[in-house]
Parts: C-alpha cells; structure tokens; sequence
C-alpha cells in the first residue's frame, strides 16, 4: 500500500497534476493538507477525468487534512481533531490506524506551543490504540518539527526515534512512567547529500537557519517497521517532465507548493 502527502497550499493550479503523481507512484492513499479553497470534490473529477479512480472519504468543512483513496477495502473515519483526522483500515486481517495531522504553523505559534498538540495528539493515539486493540499504528502529515525537534523525541511528545533497535524495545520507562515508541524513517532522508533534495521545506531567513527543514514526515509503531519499504521512501521533485523545484532547486511555490509530496510504502 502505497501513501502519499502533500500539503498543497492552496494551489488550485497542481491539482491536475495529482492523478499523474498518483499514477507514476502508484498511490492508493493520498493526503492533502491546505485545501482550503479547493473543494474535495474538485480533486475527485479531476481523477475522474483520468483512468484513476479516487474517492474523498469524509471530509468535514475545517479538516485540515482530506484523505482519497483508491483501495477496494473501507476506510473508516473513527476520530476527527482540530489538527487531525483519524482512520481505520483493515490490512492482512489487521487493523490498522491512520493519522493525518498538519500542525499549527511556526510563523504564527511557538514551539512549545506546537508541543502541546504533540502530547494531546499523542494521547488521542493512545486511545484510539486502546479501543481498536491495535498498535498498528501510521501518524503522516506536516508536522511544522523537524525529526530531532524536542516535542518529536520527548517522552511526552511522540518519542520517535531514528534507531530501529530502540523502537523495537517497544517503550521506554522514565520516572516509572512508561511510554510507547514510535519510529521516525525520515532521519535518513534529511541532510541525505545523494538525493535531489535534502528536506521538504525550504526556509532560510531567520539568523538561526536549518535552511532545508523536514516538517512533512511518516511516524510508524514498532509493529510496522517490517513492514516499511525502506526503498520506497521518498521525497518527490518531478511529476513526469514537470520539476516541482524552481532554477535555485527548492520547491516552487509559486507553480505548485513551498512543500515537496512525501511517499511511503507499507507491505
């Protein structure tokens, strides 16, 4: 099962660009975040328009995150947020949780205010685990972190860690609390000097400057992690002949998004 997000900026100019995306990458689930002014059911004709066949599952005016999908199998909406949508699949026989989340902006919250959505979220996971009995778990979207931010490493936040060897401890006890894992692929796309690009996001402005940022990412429970194609990971810059980069080689935001799609695979 292939996946892919985009957050689109409201650019109603990329979206017939999706159906090609979805087509060269063989998507069966696509997320797209800022929306806003494109209707849901704008995107599903334009698949209509092609040989793909997408459908919008449930979205609510407000959802900051809107899901489509072509899978022959359901996909429940079980919980929407403020800042996420929830759903439920059932794969092999398993269910699995979905989550797509697009976190409060850092140009308009600080950090720590970020981080207080990361340990609600955290917890809406923790139940949403609780009640469908499973530990499958998928959180994808833009998070506005970064992979080392404090809130994706805490204990209290996501506690993801790049280390597939630690994820698979399953938790970790601190001050005789235990919490839960989650493990985070997108370390070894960040900085990563031998792909096309070395992060989702540009941004060099302020006097303390990552310059490329990876604030779209995929976050899995150690159950997955078998599961993941490694080699299928991917930050994506072209849609056929088309660059989604500018002639300084950053996304182009004016064309299409200051975001670049991120693409994962699940077995």
């Amino acid at each position: 099962m292939n996946i892919l997000f985009w957050n689109v900026k409201n650019n109603i100019k990329l979206v017939p660009y999706l159906p090609q995306l979805c087509s060269e990458n063989n998507v069966h689930i696509l997320i797209l975040a800022e929306l806003k002014n494109i209707e849901p059911e704008f995107v599903v004709r334009r698949f209509g328009e092609s040989d793909l066949k997408f459908v919008n599952n449930l979205s609510m005016p407000g959802n900051r995150t809107h899901l489509f999908h072509s899978l022959d199998i359901r996909v429940n909406k079980i919980k929407d947020g403020k800042y996420f949508s929830a759903f439920k699949l059932k794969l092999n026989e398993s269910v699995t949780i979905l989550l797509s989340i697009h976190l409060p902006s850092r140009l308009y919250r600080y950090d720590n205010e970020i981080g207080y959505k990361c340990v609600e979220i955290k917890r809406e996971i923790e139940l949403l685990e609780e009640e469908y009995n499973s530990n499958n778990t998928i959180v994808v979207g833009d998070f506005n972190l970064n992979p080392f931010s404090e809130h994706m490493v805490s204990t209290v936040g996501f506690n993801a860690t790049m280390s597939k060897e630690i994820a698979m401890k399953i938790h970790r006890t601190v001050d005789g609390e235990k919490y839960k894992y989650f493990f985070n692929p997108m370390w070894s796309l960040h900085g990563n000097i031998n792909n096309n690009v070395i992060g989702s996001f540009f941004h060099h402005k302020n006097p303390i400057s990552y310059v490329w940022n990876m604030f779209d990412q995929v976050i899995i429970r150690p159950s997955l992690i078998e599961k993941f194609n490694f080699n299928e990971l991917k930050l994506i810059d072209r849609i056929g002949d088309t660059t989604l980069l500018n002639k300084q080689g950053i996304p182009n935001a004016k064309e299409f998004s200051d975001h670049l799609p991120l693409k994962f695979e699940i077995q």
